[in-house]
């Protein structure tokens, strides 16, 4: 009876992984892996995802630390706080570990390719995106943490590694840039509003709480909806399939019923994302083995 007890709290422990939260850092090296010529090194356009996916993991675990420490977490069960037992240094020693790994994997991969332009943008970015909420400045707790957000992840994340693998600005850079920094944006004010008095209450200026959740859920769903768009767009661009075409409007048309039908949520989001990339995916496969 013990064990079972035991393995059941152990699990519940490990649901602070929350893995479909990682599908913001994940969709940019599937929409890519889409986009690029069958010539591009497909091999390390996955290893930068996983520096990546470390990065976001590694700012996510200090988060929690950032926000225990400041009370706005003081309810949240799936926190790392608490699958560390309380003891913040571990919290700590991990987020810095991961964030660390992620840094010096997408810096090393940079050196491989001989990209080194592109460190001019991702470096900044990337101590932009530690200073979100990751250290000393927090500055989700003021009125930059949407802007932060958005340009992490749509140039930051998007574009620069569109940059490291084609070498130049494209139409698809720029319009994916727009696509993934309105989409990380929209996951980030989805997962504000059950949260508004405890942000009150640490002195947290997110969106939800200058502006109220009802707003804040509706400019969600039309920041990720604009998204959606912009991404069907750059499918139609570089997909030349009349049924690809037809399929994306179906799956956008989905998306749009589930997320007026139902209350936003950062999986909502991000699964009503993946339809359209995974339908691009298979269309983009079915083409080039044609």
């Amino acid at each position: 009876m013990e064990n079972i007890i035991e393995l059941k709290l152990s699990s519940k422990r490990w649901e602070v992984l929350q893995p479909p939260i990682y599908l913001i850092s994940i969709l940019p090296g599937l929409v890519w892996a889409i986009l690029l010529p069958d010539s591009a090194p497909k091999r390390w356009l996955a290893l930068t995802t996983l520096a990546v996916v470390l990065i976001q993991h590694g700012v996510n675990v200090l988060n929690d630390a950032i926000d225990w420490k400041k009370g706005a977490d003081s309810q949240k069960e799936l926190s790392w706080v608490h699958f560390h037992s309380m003891n913040l240094t571990e919290v700590k020693l991990h987020g810095a570990l991961s964030f660390a790994v992620g840094v010096l994997l997408g810096v090393g991969i940079v050196c491989h390719l001989q990209a080194y332009t592109v460190l001019f943008v991702a470096l900044p970015l990337v101590l932009l995106g530690y200073g979100y909420n990751a250290s000393q400045w927090t500055l989700s707790y003021t009125s930059l943490g949407e802007w932060v957000t958005g340009l992490c992840y749509g140039p930051g994340v998007f574009g620069c590694m569109g940059y490291l693998f084609l070498g130049k600005v494209s139409v698809s850079i720029a319009l994916g840039s727009v696509a993934f920094g309105f989409l990380a944006v929209a996951v980030l004010f989805s997962h504000q509003p059950p949260q508004i008095l405890n942000d009150f209450l640490a002195g947290k200026s997110s969106f939800a709480v200058r502006h109220g959740a009802e707003k804040t859920f509706w400019v969600s769903r039309l920041l990720v909806l604009s998204s959606l768009l912009i991404l069907s767009v750059i499918f139609c661009l570089n997909l030349h399939n009349p049924l690809f075409i037809v399929t994306t409007i179906f799956c956008v048309l989905i998306s749009i019923y589930r997320l007026i039908r139902s209350q936003t949520s950062p999986k909502l989001i991000l699964s009503s994302t993946l339809w359209v990339v995974v339908a691009a995916l298979v269309f983009s496969w079915g083409d080039k083995n044609l």
